[in-house]
């Protein structure tokens, strides 16, 4: 994957290209996937703000209807995904990544009630060429999420507290607990500085 990137249109998606929202969180608001999900809407917004240690490369969603093999309780699903990047993507390692995942699932597991909720992290290696910053393949990190019911309403109401779940613990509670760790990405923001 390289960043920027343009559409990309194939039977799974319909993504409209890479929207570079670092430090324009009047760009986030124009993203179409964050007015149909109000809680994408507000992380978007959130981490776009100027002095955010991270951004977003992407971010869709969908729903779908299990196999009818999976637990009626758990058929219908919606989901999606969002990638993060650090702010300093050419000196994030993957071990900061991996922490700043942790710290969300420890988060989720907090939040999560009766939900049914799924999260699979995948670590992916972006060939960033933006003009103003370093180029290469850096790490970042790919976040899938899926939440599943008995109903395609209740699916996605879920799907939005899960979202709501990732926003607050990717602002303070991933965050902070990554202060403490080497290399993490907030430990980068802090070491530009000096």
């Amino acid at each position: 994957m390289t960043v920027p990137y343009g559409p990309i249109r194939d039977e799974i998606r319909h993504n409209r290209g890479f929207i570079d929202v670092r430090g324009r969180p009047d760009k986030a608001r124009e993203i179409v996937e964050g007015r149909d999900s109000p809680a994408l809407g507000n992380l978007l917004v959130r981490v776009a703000i100027p002095g955010s240690p991270i951004f977003t490369l992407g971010c869709d969603f969908g729903s779908h209807r299990e196999p009818t093999n999976v637990p009626a309780r758990r058929r219908e699903v919606a989901g999606g995904y969002i990638q993060f990047a650090s702010i300093y993507y050419d000196r994030a390692s993957p071990k900061s990544y991996a922490a700043f995942g942790n710290a969300i699932i420890a988060f989720l597991k907090m939040q999560v009630g009766e939900d049914n909720w799924n999260i699979d992290f995948v670590g992916q290696g972006v060939n960033f060429q933006f003009d103003d910053k370093p180029k290469g393949i850096f790490p970042s990190l790919w976040l899938w999420f899926f939440a599943a019911a008995r109903d395609p309403f209740s699916a996605v109401a879920s799907r939005e507290r899960l979202i709501q779940a990732i926003d607050s613990a990717s602002a303070g509670e991933g965050l902070e607990s990554l202060e403490n760790q080497a290399g993490c990405i907030l430990c980068l923001r802090f070491e530009e500085r000096a």
